[in-house]
């Protein structure tokens, strides 16, 4: 009877290491450290600050960033200390960030080198400051993810997580990884899965469509999409698993 209830949380938190990857830590901890309260739901638009030049927190998303960032060491340096040495350095920045009446906090002792890698990485797949090239097939996968609100399941840029009662491991899937390459094998799965919402391999199977049946959450099928569609679609997920989640390696600090 033990070993039966524990059984799910054993499988769950050995899928939720397999598939972890720097996006999906990066985000978890950002909800842990509290970022979204002020730079918005999952950085999409900063609270109100009548005291800053652009009326609000700088959320992440937006091209905002690019008033503040243009590298890795840049993020990075906000995250420990609260600003860029660049804005520090500037006269005019320093009396920006003097008048403001919220202010971005410095965490330097309070996260780990690979904290910070994973919030620089979670911050560059959310702000778009790492994206797949303009009218590129992969770009066109991620616009049309976007349009069908497929992150709003699979986690931020597909990078899985979310919590799905009921199921094997407890969440779904992201779009790369180890999850990912457990459910889906081949390109021909790949269409299905969207397509029909299932897996023949899994559904045959007497284990996987136990836990199929139970989840809480099912995946939909999207007969009407086309074959151009599943193209781009499979292209974005490809760039996903080479480059890691999108954010194309984060640079480390040592």
């Amino acid at each position: 009877m033990l070993l039966a209830a524990l059984s799910p949380r054993i499988v769950g938190t050995y899928w939720s290491i397999r598939s972890s990857n720097s996006v999906r830590r990066g985000v978890q901890l950002a909800r842990e450290l509290d970022c979204f309260s002020c730079h918005g739901q999952l950085g999409a638009g900063g609270v109100p600050d009548p005291t800053a030049t652009i009326g609000e927190v700088p959320g992440w998303s937006g091209g905002t960033w690019m008033m503040y960032v243009n590298s890795d060491e840049q993020i990075r340096q906000y995250i420990l200390d609260g600003v860029s040495q660049a804005r520090r350095d500037s006269p005019a920045a320093g009396e920006e960030r003097e008048r403001m009446a919220i202010r971005m906090p410095a965490y330097r002792e309070y996260v780990s080198q690979a904290d910070v890698d994973d919030l620089v990485a979670a911050f560059k797949v959310l702000s778009r400051m790492a994206a797949p090239p303009a009218d590129s097939p992969e770009r066109r996968g991620l616009e049309l993810a976007e349009k069908w609100r497929c992150f709003a399941c699979h986690g931020p840029a597909g990078s899985g997580g979310r919590p799905n009662p009921g199921s094997f491991a407890g969440f779904i899937p992201g779009w790369y990884g180890a999850d990912f390459d457990d459910l889906v094998r081949d390109r021909q799965e790949f269409d299905r899965w969207i397509r029909e919402g299932e897996i023949l391999r899994l559904a045959a199977h007497s284990i996987p469509s136990y836990f199929i049946r139970r989840q809480r959450i099912a995946m939909p099928a999207y007969a009407n999409l086309t074959q151009g569609e599943l193209d781009d679609l499979w292209a974005y997920a490809r760039w996903l698993a080479v480059t890691d989640g999108g954010h194309l390696g984060v640079e480390k600090a040592w």
